[in-house]
């Protein structure tokens, strides 16, 4: 099994992602973008104390109406679509925060790509972008890119407050990186020798490899502080 379609299908197990959801049918996008709904709104509403009116679909379906029409169409338009899925997914919380909107559609796309027939609709994803959050903004820091890198500082790293045009000079810098068949090492592997992989040229096939790496690599960074920590005041390790 190549590494991308592992990290698919841990990511499908772990989101309980069903064998069956299919591109042709409208109803099985709300499945997924309820997931990227959460994923991009809810933990900043909590932090900012922010209600949203309407149950969640209500919010989803413009989008999904969007994305559906894309896949389901001849329309080839990739930039059109995200472009129009922003402006609709901008509104949810009636803050115009691009940061959010972004994430919003970008995970509605990974979840598309999730579908049992997703290789069916190659073409139509093969322009999507990279989710902008945590985890791949830490890969992006390590390029040690200034423009983008100061940018980000000013933010603090919040993937929510990221503005439209860092937004755009990100995917490009991503876009660029993964043209010229970038290596990628798994820094925590079995073997002795850590593996290197060459990333999937698609932005968003790449996340799927990144996004759970550099969660895995943060984690073990924690264990490993935990362990000098406990060796530091005589714990016994559990």
């Amino acid at each position: 099994m190549d590494l991308l379609l592992e990290e698919i299908t841990a990511f499908k197990k772990d989101m309980r992602i069903p064998e069956n959801l299919s591109y042709k049918c409208k109803n099985d996008y709300y499945f997924g973008m309820r997931k990227a709904f959460d994923d991009a709104f809810n933990q900043y509403s909590r932090r900012m104390k922010i209600t949203y009116a309407g149950d969640k679909d209500y919010h989803i379906t413009p989008v999904l109406e969007c994305i559906f029409n894309y896949i389901n169409s001849n329309n080839n338009d990739f930039n059109a679509c995200f472009s129009n899925c922003i402006d609709k997914a901008k509104n949810i919380l009636e803050n115009n925060k691009y940061g959010l909107a972004q994430k919003f559609v970008n995970m509605s796309f990974k979840y598309v790509m999730c579908f049992s027939d997703s290789n069916e609709i190659s073409d139509k994803l093969k322009d999507c972008h990279l989710p902008l959050d945590k985890y791949t903004i830490i890969w992006i820091r390590s390029f040690k890119n200034k423009e983008i890198n100061n940018q980000l500082n000013q933010i603090n790293n919040a993937w929510a407050n990221i503005d439209e045009g860092l937004y755009n000079t990100i995917q490009e810098f991503a876009k660029q990186k993964l043209s010229r068949d970038l290596s990628y090492t798994i820094s925590y592997a079995k073997s002795s020798e850590l593996p290197t992989y060459t990333l999937p040229k698609e932005r968003l096939s790449a996340e799927f490899i990144i996004w759970h790496q550099e969660k895995i690599n943060e984690l073990h960074n924690k264990l490993e502080k935990s362990k000098r920590d406990f060796d530091r005041l005589g714990i016994k390790r559990i």
